[in-house]
């Protein structure tokens, strides 16, 4: 059997379960690969630095042990790799371990890669080496066909793994999360740094709830202090989640929606929230933009809404006309049970796994 190593960041970024831990009873299942998953940070170790106080003077003690403990265990994941056929870095930001890794005459490297990291808001992150981590890769995989387009000038081997929704975590609990049904709910649904994004939709959701008395809006994982000042907006926010509550909070929604800026950052960004409004059968109003306009078929599995005139009337009309909006659920809904499975993911990382001892790169003899 070919061994792989996964390696992930922490338990709490998203991507972590995303890209690789749901995958573990696929791995388990295959009779020709054996996986093992680790962190490179130490989960215990988050937690005290979660509680930690922010003074500098206090934290300077703190910041040293985690930096001691996160040496040892990038020591550690080394000599797990030099028995491994191939190694996943399922979005770390460590140059040094990445080296370490490449430099390894046996493994072969795979760089998991998200969003556009090269962009100067992730540098402060851990990312400044992100085009040499790609460019000693021996193959890299992305979540879209335009992150992949960018990946190719560093990297010649580049494949696209979409992000894979969870929907077996959402089935079991489909049948117990009854909608209110005396209003509508629109969602949405990130992390307190992606709030700003509802800045674009901030007029258009002003004039549908002046219009409209029976509709509430529910912000999931929005930090409060960083969305619009709204006036005539009723909404709730849910500053933090995890996965059960998320895919609670997604069953209860009717519509879902996935305001963007018409920027690089969103450009490069992947459909995983269209795929989870999909999942949990909430009616998705996407920015015409990116990856949405390949996912979303306008009209049929979602609604695409490119300015203010486009977003008032899809919100309107999902609002008003409860057939459309049902139809436009189930339709989204039927297109993940069709194409992004838990299985059909896994389909795609395989093959890249098994396929990258023959692909030509930095690990290659030729």
């Amino acid at each position: 059997m070919k061994k792989v190593l996964l390696v992930y960041e922490s338990l709490e970024t998203p991507s972590t379960t995303v890209r690789a831990l749901q995958f573990r009873e696929c791995f388990q299942r295959d009779t020709e690969l054996e996986a093992t998953f680790i962190g490179r940070t130490s989960e215990p170790m988050n937690a005290v630095m979660k509680r930690w106080p922010w003074r500098p003077s206090l934290r300077r003690p703190a910041i040293a042990a985690e930096s001691a403990i996160i040496r040892r265990r990038e020591s550690q994941i080394v000599d797990i790799a030099r028995q491994c056929d191939v190694v996943m870095m399922m979005t770390v930001p460590s140059w040094s371990l990445h080296q370490r890794l490449a430099d390894l005459p046996r493994t072969r490297l795979i760089t998991d890669l998200i969003d556009a990291l090269w962009l100067p808001c992730f540098q402060a992150q851990g990312w400044q080496h992100i085009h040499e981590m790609l460019a000693t890769s021996d193959a890299v995989i992305c979540e879209n066909e335009y992150t992949a387009q960018y990946t190719r000038k560093h990297c010649p081997n580049v494949v696209v793994v979409p992000d894979g929704p969870q929907l077996d975590v959402f089935d079991p609990l489909r049948a117990s999360i009854q909608r209110d049904q005396r209003q509508c709910r629109i969602g949405w649904i990130g992390g307190k740094y992606t709030a700003d994004a509802l800045y674009r939709i901030f007029e258009p959701l002003e004039e549908c709830f002046s219009r409209h008395p029976d509709v509430h809006l529910r912000l999931v994982g929005a930090d409060p202090d960083r969305i619009p000042r709204f006036e005539n907006v009723r909404y709730s926010v849910l500053p933090s989640y995890d996965q059960q509550t998320m895919v609670k909070e997604v069953l209860a929604m009717d519509i879902g929606i996935f305001p963007m800026f018409n920027v690089a950052e969103s450009l490069y960004r992947g459909t995983l929230k269209t795929k989870v409004y999909m999942s949990g059968e909430a009616a998705v109003i996407g920015q015409r933009l990116g990856e949405n306009e390949t996912l979303i078929r306008d009209g049929d599995n979602g609604v695409l809404a490119g300015n203010d005139q486009q977003w008032s009337d899809a919100l309107s009309r999902l609002i008003q006309d409860v057939p459309f909006r049902r139809r436009i659920a189930r339709a989204g809904l039927e297109t993940m049970e069709r194409e992004f499975t838990r299985d059909h993911c896994y389909r795609r990382l395989r093959d890249v796994i098994l396929k990258v001892e023959s692909m030509s790169g930095p690990g290659s003899e030729s």
